[in-house]
């Protein structure tokens, strides 16, 4: 089984919650096996001086097809990026395979996006909480 969680920001989306919940549930209910979504409170830090809390749909999908990998939730948080008008979105792709158990994080940018560029930071993604 995998699990992949994006973080959609909403302050700059021209979407609000209830828009971007019902989009991603219709777009991936039909090739996952459960989509989860939440309304959380991210922050996050523009500069030294500055944190900024935004809201933030936590999203959890649950998908056993082979090919989507780590790769495939690097691909759709590209889209997520251009159709949610967002600099970037994290994600966090969990592959469980009996007791094997890989995980990626990254923080993708939209292709559009020409400022500085930072790492994934753990401290500041949020988790689906159940």
């Amino acid at each position: 089984m995998m699990y992949t969680t994006f973080n959609i920001g909403l302050n700059n989306n021209p979407y609000g919650y209830e828009q971007v919940a019902d989009m991603v549930t219709r777009s991936f209910s039909r090739f996952t096996n459960r989509v989860q979504v939440q309304l959380r409170e991210g922050l996050y830090h523009p500069n030294d001086e500055t944190i900024i809390f935004e809201p933030t749909a936590v999203v959890r999908l649950e998908h056993s097809l082979g090919y989507q990998d780590h790769e495939w939730a690097e691909l759709i948080t590209r889209t997520l990026c251009d159709v949610f008008t967002q600099e970037c979105i994290p994600y966090r792709h969990i592959d469980v395979k009996g007791s094997d158990v890989t995980i990626t994080e990254e923080l993708v940018y939209n292709d559009n996006f020409k400022g500085d560029k930072y790492d994934f930071d753990p401290a500041y993604f949020i988790d689906y909480a159940n």
